[in-house]
């Protein structure tokens, strides 16, 4: 029974973390839909709970968020236009708590190490994808920017930088290092500049936590943390661009490849504009509704042909302070209850958040939010095992 669990944790995470899920219906390679993938998910979760029923159990303070968080969804539906866009906005929230119930309940009688494993594997297979997607070009939608089977250059870089962290503990010491490098590759060739810099601050995280390290933690943090410096300045200042220009990889370049390596021009381009623009719109909705926000899938509606791309920003023009509280209180119960990779996750769920309005509805960062979940309990009870035969111990030897 234990091997069924462990495999069923390995087919759940690689097919969500590797968007084969999606991959393979808009591909017309098969005809089951994402949400078809979703039932099927939650009715293996159900089997596991039939097989064994203390699968069900999970950390009180997330049940009781995700309860109010229904709650919330059904509540600012209500106060929405609750138009065929409000509905389907509710819908995606309902499927996104389904699904965290269902991760939840598989994963625990997998194991933790076995998620981290199956995440592994994705990210060795996503890698080498995305670098054959930057040479020759077959998937990604834009041009210059690889996004191996993800499809979409910023999804695939997000999805890198959370699957590098969330792995690094099954990854052996003496490998590391590399391993960053390796994805950090990966992530280049996105042109993703968030994905850039949350790969950085991870690296400096990681190096200043002693999960990669030299010979002397102060060499690792210095190099580490220079490096990161490094790729944000030129990221800033437009340095990455005759850098980039003049290596090998610069005849796979295009236009808008350029235009994202242009130092100052990064504020003008087109998609800062445009997504200036909407942040601009998002706050005045924000003001004009300070407490419940203009309702459900409101920045769907409204007449711009782009949302937010920033959680913060889309919670509030939608739910208001309600809603915005409601988001933010999720980082902080997070924060309080995970070990040191998940507060990491936690800070890089934060940052990206800020580009990003599709946190709570895509399935990889659903699963990343269970991980970060089930990484503390996980910790809290090998804990009490080890007190408990440390306990056992000192009791035989006084009988003794």
């Amino acid at each position: 029974m234990q091997r069924y669990f462990q495999f069923l944790v390995f087919f759940i995470v690689i097919l969500y973390c590797s968007y084969a899920y999606q991959f393979f219906f808009y591909s017309g390679i098969t005809g089951i839909k994402p949400l078809y993938w979703y039932l099927i998910t939650a009715c293996l979760a159900l089997s596991v709970v039939l097989v064994d029923q203390n699968s069900a159990k999970a950390p009180r303070y997330f049940i009781i968020w995700l309860w109010v968080f229904l709650c919330y969804s059904i509540f600012n539906f209500l106060y929405s236009s609750q138009s065929a866009v409000a509905q389907q906005a509710l819908i995606q929230n309902i499927q996104s708590i389904v699904l965290l119930l269902s991760f939840l309940v598989i994963f625990q009688q997998g194991g933790v190490r076995n998620v981290k494993l199956a995440i592994l594997i994705v990210v060795l297979f996503a890698v080498p994808m995305n670098f054959i997607d930057f040479i020759s070009p077959m998937w990604s939608k834009v041009p210059g920017r690889a996004s191996g089977i993800y499809m979409n250059p910023n999804t695939s870089g997000k999805i890198l930088v959370f699957a590098m962290v969330a792995s690094i503990t099954v990854v052996p010491s003496k490998f590391r290092t590399l391993y960053c490098m390796f994805v950090g590759a990966g992530v280049l060739v996105t042109f993703s500049r968030t994905s850039w810099l949350i790969w950085a601050l991870a690296l400096t995280v990681l190096a200043g936590s002693g999960y990669i390290a030299f010979k002397r933690k102060s060499v690792s943090l210095v190099f580490v943390g220079l490096l990161s410096c490094l790729v944000i300045y030129s990221l800033i200042t437009g340095g990455a661009l005759g850098l980039i220009s003049d290596s090998p990889v610069g005849q796979y370049l295009k236009p808008s490849t350029l235009a994202r390596l242009g130092g100052a021009d990064i504020t003008v381009d087109s998609s800062v504009a445009g997504r200036t623009v909407v942040a601009l719109k998002s706050l005045d909705v924000f003001q004009q509704y300070p407490w419940f926000g203009a309702g459900l899938g409101y920045t769907r509606e409204w007449d711009y042909n782009i949302s937010p791309h920033n959680m913060y920003l889309m919670m509030a023009a939608e739910g208001g302070m309600l809603g915005l509280a409601l988001f933010i209180s999720l980082l902080v119960i997070l924060w309080r209850n995970t070990d040191n990779i998940g507060r990491l996750l936690v800070v890089l769920f934060a940052v990206r958040s800020i580009s990003s309005h599709n946190m709570l509805d895509q399935a990889t960062t659903l699963v990343m939010l269970v991980l970060i979940v089930l990484s503390y309990t996980n910790v809290k009870a090998h804990s009490a095992h080890i007190k408990k035969e440390l306990s056992g111990n000192v009791s035989n030897d006084l009988v003794s």
